[in-house]
């Protein structure tokens, strides 16, 4: 399924869609793109994977009738990670009127843990969402 907007295309993102559990899941086959100068991957590389998978599962819980722009995220970062695959999934643990909490982390080749994250999304119909 490919459904992640370009940005996340460019950067070579798999999108896996919603597993058995609900948690919405992406992938990463490291290349050279996402590596820092000293060869591991990219803290920013890391947090655009981690903001995917919230967004991602967030839009789904809601459906196609909302945006839910990130309001703030905070990630921890375990260990350095340069070669293999990585996996991101995230879940859904609070949804109230205007906000919604969603949490993920990214697995290494042997399921260690690289990196976790929270997130607040803001819940905004789509209809009022501007575009400029």
């Amino acid at each position: 399924m490919d459904t992640l907007p370009e940005y996340t295309r460019h950067l070579k993102i798999d999108d896996l869609g919603l597993d058995e559990r609900g948690h919405y899941c992406l992938r990463v086959a490291l290349e050279d793109i996402h590596l820092s100068r000293a060869r591991q991957v990219h803290g920013g590389m890391l947090f655009t994977l981690l903001d995917a998978a919230m967004g991602r599962v967030a839009m789904s819980q809601l459906g196609g009738d909302f945006f839910c722009p990130t309001v703030e995220m905070k990630i921890n970062y375990f260990r350095p990670a340069a070669t293999g695959v990585l996996r991101a999934h995230a879940w859904v643990v609070n949804t109230s009127r205007q906000l919604l909490y969603a949490e993920g982390e990214i697995l290494g080749d042997r399921d260690q843990l690289i990196a976790r994250a929270t997130g607040t999304f803001f819940i905004k119909p789509r209809d009022s969402f501007v575009n400029s």
